[in-house]
């Protein structure tokens, strides 16, 4: 098994893996969802990033649903923090509808405004979502 299939993951939810560009890919599934679920891929996410160790992460939500409150707040209170501290996760490419992450707008400005807080960037395409994150500088930490 090489070292990118051990970081590679799917579920109901979604399917996480590392990108040959050097960041974290995660493509959502449609349909309905659990939020264990949910958390799983999230946290499959979060271990691809801290492998790499980039702090950048492409994630296609083109074909879900919006983010329910619970999944957000869980971001938010739980998998963000980590992701920032554990992770050094700084730059996110999101592919998705206006609709399905419009949540992050309304995230508490204060959390956003830590000096560490990943930069979040939404695209409707993948080849532009690629592009910027080639161009965010590397962090290269492994922690």
């Amino acid at each position: 098994m090489s070292a990118s299939d051990k970081f590679r993951f799917a579920n109901a939810f979604a399917e996480v893996q590392p990108d040959p560009e050097g960041f974290a890919y995660m493509r959502c599934r449609p349909g309905k969802r659990l939020l264990a679920d949910y958390q799983d891929a999230m946290n499959a996410l979060l271990r691809v990033i801290r492998n790499i160790g980039t702090g950048k992460a492409l994630v296609d939500h083109m074909n879900i649903e919006p983010i329910t409150t619970e999944e957000q707040q869980w971001v938010t209170a739980n998998w963000l923090p980590r992701a920032v501290v554990q992770g050094n996760y700084r730059y996110a490419a999101l592919l998705s509808p206006p609709a399905t992450m419009a949540w992050l707008n309304q995230i508490d400005q204060h959390l956003l405004d830590w000096p560490r807080a990943p930069t979040f960037k939404h695209f409707s395409n993948e080849a532009e979502a690629r592009a910027w994150l080639r161009a965010q500088t590397v962090v290269e930490s492994h922690i």
